[in-house]
């Protein structure tokens, strides 16, 4: 059998009730096409066996314009990507935990907590269950993203816009954690996102961005220039304009001198080199 035809069999079956033989065709059509999301959703939307999310204790449904999950999907070294997908936001949560306890703060008490370029939640499915209830707001640009995880993980959320200016972050954060924006932004957009959201932080509050650093520098053979900038015009997202989000590399002293630059001097500013996947650097910024 084709997997459309696998699919339309494992409906039949659910519709008659038949969950176990549903779950064995919705099985078979990940065999063969591992990546396939319309067995994944009915999987996890039906609790079927073979469901990774009942597994992992989470919200496991996937939206079928996550560019995230397309790079697990179409990369030769993953042979289970919705696993993939699912575990590298659990080790999204450690490290920022990790992080957390470096600033001697606990994540799982911050009382309004904004996850600004939430992207389809690879992320937002782990941190809203580390959080405590209704704390979590999500923000991103992408079309029906924001909707998609309003709806599927119960949070608040905000259309994100063109404009840093434009924003309307719909109150102050405790903590805005901005995980691999910064690292595709160009250079003047990229200041004027740090002055935004570091506006929208409440007295204390703090704004953890990551960057592509000195590290990934050298991974990719790349010697930044005396500026300590450099942005390539191209990402792994087939929705955004490259020209606004393409590829960017920082060095320590570049992103400082952003810090500095804004309008009110924070109380705080930490840097942990290559902190989030082993690659990122982590940079935080503390509002006085």
């Amino acid at each position: 059998m084709t997997t459309a035809q696998l699919l339309d069999a494992a409906r039949t079956l659910l519709a008659d009730g038949q969950r176990s033989q549903a779950a064995a065709c919705l099985q078979a059509v990940q065999r063969l096409e591992p990546g396939n999301l319309d067995a994944q959703n009915l999987l996890e939307e039906h609790r079927l066996d073979g469901a990774l999310g009942h597994a992992f204790g989470l919200e496991g449904r996937i939206h079928p314009d996550d560019d995230i999950f397309r790079f697990f999907a179409s990369h030769p070294s993953s042979t289970n990507p919705v696993r993939d997908y699912l575990a590298d936001g659990w080790r999204t949560l450690a490290e920022l935990r990790e992080l957390h306890e470096r600033l001697d703060r606990k994540l799982g008490a911050t009382p309004r907590f904004l996850e600004f370029a939430s992207g389809h939640g690879r992320f937002t499915r782990h941190l809203v269950k580390a959080l405590p209830p209704g704390s979590l707001a999500v923000s991103d640009i992408l079309p029906g993203s924001t909707e998609f995880l309003c709806q599927t993980f119960g949070v608040r959320g905000f259309p994100s816009c063109a404009e840093p200016e434009d924003l309307d972050t719909q109150g102050e954060y405790d903590t805005i954690f901005v995980l691999s924006l910064f690292s595709h932004l160009p250079d003047g957009l990229w200041q004027r996102w740090l002055a935004r959201l570091h506006r929208a932080l409440a007295p204390g509050g703090m704004l953890i961005i990551t960057t592509h650093g000195e590290f990934c520098a050298n991974l990719v053979g790349l010697e930044l220039p005396p500026e300590g900038y450099h942005f390539i015009g191209s990402s792994e997202s087939s929705l955004l304009d490259p020209s606004l989000y393409g590829n960017t590399f920082t060095s320590p002293a570049y992103v400082r001198a952003a810090i500095d630059g804004l309008a009110e001097k924070p109380a705080r500013v930490e840097h942990v080199p290559a902190l989030f996947w082993s690659r990122q650097d982590a940079w935080v910024i503390q509002r006085r």
